[in-house]
């Protein structure tokens, strides 16, 4: 039987895996107190929640939640990033984070109901923000329509020289 603090941890956890579309897996080994608080103040930024956790009530949380197929990214002393948006926002923040910290390593993710590893966060980081391929989107879509207008314009403005001509000619005859 599960302590009291083990049971409250366990129902937290599962309360906050819940709802969230995106979960992070990383793994940490002699990371300085120093380094952690920058962590974690880089990923308050993009994320809702980031957690230290016990391996074991991961397990549990992770079996109560419905999500079988984690048990691989939980092992050695575990950080858990939850959020429900932007997560190449979050894989750009653990990528920047371990660079040059061999004791820090991206284990992999759960976005929207499939597993991912590592490798697969790197591409997800180096994709634009959603607001960048927005803006990319719609200024080729308006690229066809400024063409038109303009072509339009100028179509206006030769019609226009001709009348003008037409009305010269007319005067001086």
């Amino acid at each position: 039987m599960p302590s009291l603090a083990k049971e409250l941890m366990l129902r937290e956890l599962t309360k906050t895996l819940e709802s969230k579309s995106y979960i992070f897996f990383a793994r940490y080994q002699n990371l300085s107190a120093g380094d952690f608080s920058e962590l974690r103040r880089s990923l308050d930024k993009v994320a809702e929640r980031t957690l230290v956790v016990k391996n074991s009530i991961s397990r549990l949380a992770f079996k109560q939640v419905g999500i079988k197929e984690v048990n691989g990214l939980i092992k050695g002393s575990l950080i858990l990033t939850v959020a429900q948006k932007d997560p190449h926002l979050i894989s750009k923040v653990l990528l920047e984070f371990a660079k040059g910290r061999e004791h820090f390593e991206i284990g992999g993710a759960y976005l929207e109901g499939a597993i991912f590893q590592a490798q697969y966060l790197k591409s997800l980081a180096e994709l634009p923000s959603r607001e960048v391929l927005l803006a990319s989107v719609v200024g080729r879509l308006q690229a066809p329509i400024a063409g038109f207008v303009s072509g339009l314009g100028q179509l206006m403005r030769s019609l226009a020289v001709v009348l003008d001509q037409i009305q010269k000619s007319k005067i001086t005859s």
